[in-house]
């Protein structure tokens, strides 16, 4: 089975001399059973790290990684992606989803006509926010919320159900 990776956050700056880093745009703490990483541009070629400590701080995660000893190592890796693997990322799948768990889904209005796929999520605060590409190639920008899509879909299934019409969204969709 082909690992999925879910991007964690970015290499911040260095902090201290033994090659401890900030997790930059994460405002989590990291999973304590999370315990390898990968640092780099995609994740199937990153490079792999052990987690040797993480800590909360400035309201930040602080990393410190077995295989970096100096600042200047930490400060080299500095800006790149860090990947987990999501198997190894416990979640109550009742109530949570990681954003590539919805990523690629197929997504029907309520009475089952194909509406586009998810091709990005993002959160600017109140809500995630679903983009959906139609047939078209136009996008639409959609809160992921129980108002417009069925919350109970299966994070291994293939699509997702709204509870609307389509034409709900008939004035949203932009052309790219």
């Amino acid at each position: 089975m082909q690992k999925r990776w879910i991007q964690l956050g970015i290499v911040g700056k260095a902090h201290g001399l033994n090659g401890a880093f900030f997790v930059s745009q994460r405002d989590e703490e990291l999973p304590d059973e999370l315990k390898n990483l990968r640092i780099g541009t995609i994740a199937e070629t990153a490079k792999t790290f052990t987690i040797k400590s993480a800590r909360w701080q400035n309201d930040r995660p602080v990393l410190l990684c077995s295989e970096i000893s100096t600042r200047e190592a930490a400060e080299a890796i500095c800006h790149q992606t860090i990947w987990a693997d999501r198997d190894e990322m416990e979640i109550n799948e009742e109530e949570e989803y990681f954003w590539s768990d919805v990523i690629g889904k197929k997504v029907r209005d309520r009475d089952g006509v194909y509406f586009g796929k998810i091709t990005d999520v993002v959160n600017y605060g109140a809500s995630d926010i679903v983009a959906v590409v139609d047939a078209k190639g136009r996008t639409a920008e959609i809160p992921f919320v129980e108002f417009y899509f069925d919350m109970d879909f299966d994070l291994d299934g293939e699509e997702i159900q709204m509870t609307v019409l389509a034409e709900v969204f008939d004035d949203v969709w932009t052309q790219e």
